[in-house]
């Protein structure tokens, strides 16, 4: 069975190829469609996980084609491409069950971490954020009180714990549910970028007014945006650094962030009177080798969800969920949601047994692998864990390096790169 792949819907030809190109050489498979009738039949041909269209085609609009996404495969996220400065379009196709949009002239490296974030959602068909443990008992204690409420959110935690499903959360039970989510990686794009892909007339900020806004790296912001979003918080509006006019928006903040803003405050790296505004209501998620309880839950979430999107019933075997609830998981519940998709995704039918892990985690004989020796050089060791992931997966791939590199969540080039150096 072939990954769900990407499908770009753009009528500018060398656009379009440029986009696959870009995608391909992450590792992932692409399709190509040039109008919207061929957008819809490439749909109703291959699973498609995420869609990049473009709002104007030559036989149809993008709204059109994106009302028939969602009839043919609603678990398809789409992303809308737009001119500049047409933000009200954009705003409608999120009512209509777009996942985001960007404006043109946009980075290609910036749509490929946009896909890469898409593959990696946690999302789940009920939209539930399941758990039994009392860390995160606690912690949807405090948000039940205040999920109705206009107070800001701040979300610490390491990479994978579930900030965005969490924040996704927090604003599917608030009262701005009907209106848009928007979701920015502040540390992923330099600082004047950032700051028209955010405060510009047609930014996100203004896009989610009346819905909620969500910054992952908050604490990434520069001085200069920092400014802009102080201003927002304070007066609910901002000077728009494309038009120097005054943007007046209504929304929600979300924030999240990997390292303490306190620690930043007291660094000189983040405003003090931005952070007293952003954490009226601040929460620490927890790792999950600090909540292994909840780990049952979610694999059974995620094979529901899987079961679903590929038509095939599995189930997972005892032992092999008291594994997985054994393991760290230092990616966290990525790192496990991936684990699950993977093994998914070559098991055809049955039950998901303990024989099903890549050798990489288990080694060759299905029990404790072979033990590292954890002595000499550092670089040594971090050499030889590296290569015996590469061999697992390129021996789960038949040595296709494109899937190889989708497994270890590298580009293919990556791989080649570190295939060489190896073998070096």
């Amino acid at each position: 069975m072939t990954a769900p792949g990407v499908l770009i819907v753009d009528d500018e030809i060398k656009l379009c190829r440029n986009i696959a190109l870009k995608l391909r050489r992450e590792g992932y498979t692409v399709y190509e469609a040039y109008d919207g009738k061929a957008a819809i039949r490439k749909l109703q041909q291959h699973a498609i996980r995420v869609m990049i269209l473009d709002f104007m085609l030559t036989d149809m609009t993008g709204l059109d084609v994106l009302k028939k996404v969602k009839e043919i495969s609603p678990q398809t996220k789409v992303f809308m491409l737009t001119a500049y400065g047409n933000v009200e379009n954009a705003v409608l196709a999120m009512k209509w069950g777009a996942s985001d949009y960007l404006n043109k002239p946009f980075d290609l490296k910036q749509l490929a971490d946009i896909v890469s974030d898409a593959y990696r959602s946690l999302d789940d068909a009920s939209g539930e954020v399941v758990f039994r443990s009392p860390k995160m008992r606690a912690i949807r204690d405090i948000l039940d009180r205040i999920t109705m409420t206009e107070a800001p959110v701040l979300l610490h935690g390491e990479s994978g714990v579930g900030k965005t499903t969490l924040a996704k959360w927090i604003h599917g039970q608030s009262g701005r549910k009907e209106q848009p989510f928007l979701h920015v990686n502040c540390g992923s794009m330099p600082e004047s970028m950032l700051e028209r892909e955010l405060f510009g007339a047609s930014g996100k900020a203004v896009a989610a007014d009346g819905g909620t806004l969500f910054l992952d790296e908050i604490g990434s912001l520069t001085p200069l945006n920092q400014a802009h979003l102080y201003s927002l918080l304070k007066d609910g509006s901002f000077m728009t650094p494309d038009t120097l006019e005054r943007a007046k928006v209504n929304v929600r903040l979300v924030t999240s962030t990997g390292r303490p803003l306190k620690q930043l405050v007291k660094e000189g790296a983040f405003r003090d009177d931005l952070y007293y505004l952003l954490n009226l209501v601040e929460l620490e998620l927890p790792p999950l080798r600090d909540r292994k309880e909840d780990i049952p839950l979610l694999v059974e979430q995620k094979l529901d969800e899987l079961n679903a999107k590929y038509g095939k019933p599995l189930a997972i075997s005892e032992e092999l969920m008291d594994i997985l609830a054994g393991m760290s998981w230092p990616g966290n519940i990525s790192e496990l949601m991936n684990m699950i998709e993977r093994m998914h995704l070559l098991k055809m039918n049955g039950v998901l047994e303990a024989d099903d892990l890549p050798s990489t985690l288990l080694g060759p004989s299905g029990g404790s692998s072979e033990e590292l020796r954890f002595e000499g050089r550092l670089y040594d060791v971090l050499e030889e864990v590296e290569g015996r992931m590469i061999a697992g997966a390129l021996e789960k791939t038949g040595g296709n390096q494109s899937r190889a590199a989708e497994l270890l969540g590298i580009s293919r080039n990556a791989l080649i790169y570190k295939m060489k150096r190896i073998e070096r």
